[in-house]
């Protein structure tokens, strides 16, 4: 099997150099664009170009606890705030792994209706 370097460089190509999951394209506003495992390596997860996922820095951070809280500065707001934050983060987060655990066919249709609503078209 190619290298993870040479896998990464294969789903950015799949996914035009766009985020899966918000539609966000090179140059990303606030940071990077990003190669995720879906299923993370540490539970069973393979380097398979269909384990691999092109997401911006926010929507990776958000999938993953140790970097979600720091990113959107969770720790900044008073001290009453945080767990409603956390709250509304960790939804995200589940909402972003079963849309990723998902059919791929199912996911194209999803963003593309969803992109849509912000004049996002996908290159088919």
């Amino acid at each position: 099997m190619a290298s993870l370097k040479t896998q990464k460089k294969r789903a950015r190509i799949r996914d035009k150099d766009q985020c899966q999951i918000c539609g966000e394209v090179l140059p990303v506003p606030y940071g990077r664009l990003e190669v995720h495992h879906i299923v993370p390596r540490a539970k069973g997860g393979c380097d398979k170009l269909k384990n691999l996922v092109t997401l911006c820095d926010l929507c990776h951070a958000i999938l993953h606890p140790h970097m979600g809280p720091a990113w959107i500065g969770l720790f900044k707001f008073p001290p009453e705030e945080p767990e409603h934050k956390k709250l509304i983060l960790d939804w995200a987060r589940k909402e972003f792994e079963d849309f990723l655990t998902g059919p791929i066919e199912n996911r194209y249709h999803i963003q593309d209706e969803v992109w849509s609503q912000w004049g996002v078209i996908r290159n088919k």
